[in-house]
């Protein structure tokens, strides 16, 4: 996948500044403690406007109210996930480190090179991201190490979903999104329900569902932004496959109560089985880019504007791409790498689907600046039934997954944990 391009979204920088300042005190006021873990009020707002960023959402004391038990739900597993890690001698290496905090800059809409810039310029936002980072790189390698061994995936059960999928063809298959909020005992059914219809309200108000799900979402598939997968309806749960067939691509359907606990579900594509989607092409791409904040007076973003179209003119192909751009970028920010057509961001589709290869893009002006694009490569997928390969490592994640959800959920079952205030 390739990374977030520059202009996709403004940084966050200063995020915490608009959230209104706590007094010292109430700062440093303990609101829970997991297992002897304190969790802060501090702890508690600089991760709501975290969230509030990084999904889109409006930032406004009544926004905020209503993600503060969401957020310190996630908090306390976070806390759980960490102890866990510890007490088992997990650790992160350094390279899982730097691909996990590379997954959240993407996830958050920024370069890594962004990312850096904008958690160095707060020792708060720097803690809260590293935290997430670690905890997230730690418990891969837990579940990895705990779990791995127990899942099991046999020669049979590989013909047998060779065969389902052999026997389906033609039929449609649903990539589907999920965020699961997860029931761990029967007294805890209302409230889980009312964190998913919070959840569903702030989709309806335009929050970005897969960052919503890198937040809340109980399940594995959050690290992916809840993203499953590509599924036949007699894969899913009889419930979800319900909400699923009935959705058209880009609609979402929740709360919907099935194994576990309770479901958001999002349709982002259909096909036929054993038919590619052209979104799902693999392109290679580099770009210009040229910083213009919106706000900027006219004279300066006409200047900007000038020296991009001197730069298009003179980047003829893709080598010359690098060596033009070197003059106004850091040069690991040019070659934007492969990635599907469905990966990249809505303002590049396009770019991405028609564009001829070798041929410089029009300028496309955003809130951060103006950019140039070319795609250098551009492969079709072929029309085809997965691989043994490819079904053996599916049926492996899918156990996996299921093993780790009950994981997390004995882990709170056994956790000690005092909620003693979660109010702003």
């Amino acid at each position: 996948m390739c990374r977030a391009v520059p202009f996709v979204l403004a940084l966050v920088v200063g995020f915490v500044a608009v959230a209104p300042a706590p007094r010292a005190q109430d700062s440093l006021q303990i609101i829970a403690v997991v297992n002897d873990d304190a969790i802060s009020k501090i702890d508690l707002l600089v991760r709501i406007q975290l969230v509030i960023h990084s999904t889109g959402l409006k930032d406004t004391p009544e926004a905020r109210a209503r993600l503060a038990p969401q957020v310190l739900r996630a908090l306390i597993d976070e806390r759980l996930k960490r102890d866990e890690a510890q007490r088992q001698s997990i650790k992160a290496s350094r390279a899982v480190l730097e691909r996990t905090l590379a997954r959240l800059a993407q996830q958050n809409g920024m370069t890594i090179e962004q990312f850096n810039q904008v958690i160095r310029e707060d020792t708060l936002v720097t803690q809260a991201f590293s935290d997430e980072a670690t905890v997230a790189s730690a418990s891969d390698k837990l579940v990895a190490a705990k779990l791995g061994p127990q899942v099991n995936v046999t020669q049979q059960d590989v013909d047998e979903e060779l065969k389902r999928v052999t026997e389906s063809l033609g039929k449609p298959e649903y990539e589907v999104g999920e965020i699961f909020v997860a029931v761990d005992q029967p007294e805890q059914d209302a409230a889980a329900r009312q964190s998913t219809e919070r959840l569903m309200d702030q989709l309806r108000q335009g929050a970005d569902f897969q960052r919503l799900a890198v937040q809340f979402s109980q399940s594995r598939s959050a690290a992916r932004g809840g993203l499953v997968g590509w599924v036949r309806p007699d894969q899913l749960d009889e419930e979800i496959a319900a909400a699923v067939t009935a959705l058209q691509p880009g609609q979402f359907n929740g709360p919907i109560r099935s194994t576990g606990g309770y479901y958001i579900v999002q349709l982002r594509r259909t096909r036929p089985i054993g038919k590619s989607d052209p979104d799902d092409t693999v392109v290679s791409l580099k770009q210009i880019f040229v910083p213009a904040a919106a706000t900027l007076p006219k004279a300066r973003i006409d200047a900007a504007m000038a020296k991009v179209q001197t730069l298009r003119a003179r980047a003829q192909d893709c080598d010359t791409m690098d060596k033009v751009a070197s003059e106004v970028m850091p040069p690991n920010s040019v070659d934007l790498g492969k990635a599907t057509i469905v990966d990249l961001p809505d303002e590049l589709k396009d770019i991405g689907r028609s564009l001829p290869v070798g041929q410089i893009s029009a300028p496309i002006q955003v809130d951060t600046g103006i950019g140039i694009f070319m795609v250098c490569s551009r492969q079709a997928p072929a029309d085809t039934v997965p691989s043994r390969e490819v079904v053996n490592r599916t049926l492996l994640a899918a156990r996996l997954d299921a093993l780790a959800r009950g994981y997390l959920r004995d882990l709170r079952r056994a956790a000690v944990v005092d909620i003693r205030n979660a109010a702003l």
